[in-house]
């Protein structure tokens, strides 16, 4: 029986290859790599993947022989996009959160502003407050958006993270 695979991944991406050629065990000679390295390369339990020369040679046999498209190279193309989508989407976000803020604060600065000018009213200190804390809630939210772009294993200055 063969176990599922989660889709648009290495592991289903060799599983295919493999299948195409009547499964590991045949695959294997055919493909030039030992029996047991494909087929830890087909389970999602195992850190195993091959290598960027291994895949496009995978994808090269396996096109070679007749197969329709280039697995591995789908696999990863969608993991890219998918990367790519998700950093458009923190940055598109971001942009809204900014301009949100930036509106609140200047708000929140003309109401303060007024202020100044002698004999002002009781309600334009209760309109300053107002407008003070909702710029504060931005902020606090804009601080939450931020920090989200920090990655694991960065360290700040350095381009990309710790090297």
């Amino acid at each position: 029986m063969t176990l599922p695979r989660t889709p648009k991944t290495s592991f289903h991406a060799v599983q295919r290859i493999a299948e195409f050629f009547g499964g590991t065990k045949a695959a294997a000679p055919i493909l030039g790599v030992k029996y047991r390295r494909l087929h830890d390369w087909t389970y999602q339990e195992t850190a195993s993947c091959p290598s960027f020369a291994q895949a496009i040679a995978l994808d090269i046999a396996y096109r070679a022989a007749g197969g329709e498209g280039a697995p591995l190279f789908e696999a990863y193309a969608s993991h890219l996009d998918l990367s790519f989508n998700e950093l458009t989407a923190c940055h598109a976000a971001l942009a809204a959160d900014l301009a949100e803020a930036s509106r609140e604060f200047g708000d929140a600065w003309a109401a303060a502003t007024a202020l100044i000018v002698p004999g002002h009213s009781p309600n334009a200190v209760q309109h300053a407050l107002i407008e003070l804390d909702q710029a504060e809630t931005l902020f606090v939210r804009l601080r939450r958006r931020i920090s989200s772009f920090v990655r694991p294993g960065t360290v700040p200055g350095l381009p990309g993270g710790a090297q």
